[in-house]
């Protein structure tokens, strides 16, 4: 792995967005050289043309809307196909997601996630049609805001790059939350599982699912979750599906898709339970 030069300052300390063209590459991807940003992640967003990304031995064809996540230190060259391909290319630093906040602690342990995802399975995220143009818009907005320094610019790019980072609760892979060293602890149990629930309720999440997280009995769980929540597990998991149905029919999605996005099995059924949720706060 190849070190950065000695005395060379670091001039990305906020994420920057690149608006990148690479010029047509005629030959082998193994032929060339890759090369390595030892304390910043990359994220490289194909907005036109394409090519091929290789990560070390990992090589994979990118196209229109694909999303990659290159971890610090990680060898790599993305070669264009013969029609170039236009990017958008955000570095961020390691330093970025530190702080003693539960905001910044959350944004560490995603990010955590994501390296392990892609470390693991590939560089390329294997994200819905939906997620990959969000991504993309994000980027975009975010290179926006560079071009206009003004106050408060900052903690727009921050929101806007936990908004990023949120992808990872969308990846197949099931993300858990942080176990904690209290395991005797029921209102801990329960909030390690509302962490999860929070990244995985647009999948059917059964009971037994939650009794094997929370490592409880039927009996305990759903008396500790009640306490701990005011509803059951099933409104639970419906007032979350709801608000999320809601907010993206508000945003224009249609209602099919709305349900169908937000874990609901067709319409009719998100309808129902919007119905019984009015009938339950009358």
């Amino acid at each position: 792995m190849r070190k950065a030069p000695s005395g060379v300052k670091r001039i990305r300390v906020m994420p920057n967005v690149l608006d990148v063209y690479l010029h047509p590459f005629q030959g082998d991807v193994s032929s060339c050289r890759q090369h390595v940003h030892p304390d910043e992640y990359e994220w490289f967003y194909c907005c036109k043309g394409g090519g091929i990304q290789a990560v070390g031995q990992w090589h994979r064809r990118v196209e229109v809307g694909d999303l990659l996540l290159i971890p610090p230190g990680q060898p790599h060259v993305f070669c264009a196909s013969e029609s170039g391909c236009r990017t958008a290319v955000l570095m961020q630093s390691v330093r970025y997601c530190l702080g003693d906040t539960a905001a910044a602690s959350e944004a560490s342990f995603l990010m955590d996630h994501l390296t392990r995802f892609v470390e693991k399975n590939g560089y390329l995220l294997p994200l819905s049609e939906a997620d990959s143009r969000t991504s993309g818009e994000i980027l975009h907005r975010i290179m926006d805001l560079q071009k206009k320094p003004a106050f408060g610019n900052a903690l727009r790019i921050n929101s806007l790059l936990g908004s990023l980072l949120e992808i990872g609760f969308h990846l197949p892979e099931p993300l858990r939350g942080p176990v904690s060293a209290d395991t005797g602890d029921p209102e801990r149990r329960i909030s390690e599982l509302l962490f999860y629930l929070d990244s995985m309720y647009i999948r059917p999440v059964t009971v037994e699912e939650a009794l094997r997280i929370t490592r409880m009995s039927r009996s305990a769980f759903h008396v500790h979750f009640q306490e701990a929540t005011g509803l059951t597990f099933c409104q639970y998991l419906n007032d979350l599906r709801l608000a999320t149905a809601d907010h993206l029919i508000a945003e224009g999605v249609p209602p099919d898709e709305a349900a169908k996005r937000s874990g609901f099995t067709s319409r009719s059924n998100y309808y129902q339970q919007r119905r019984n949720r009015r009938r339950a706060d009358a």
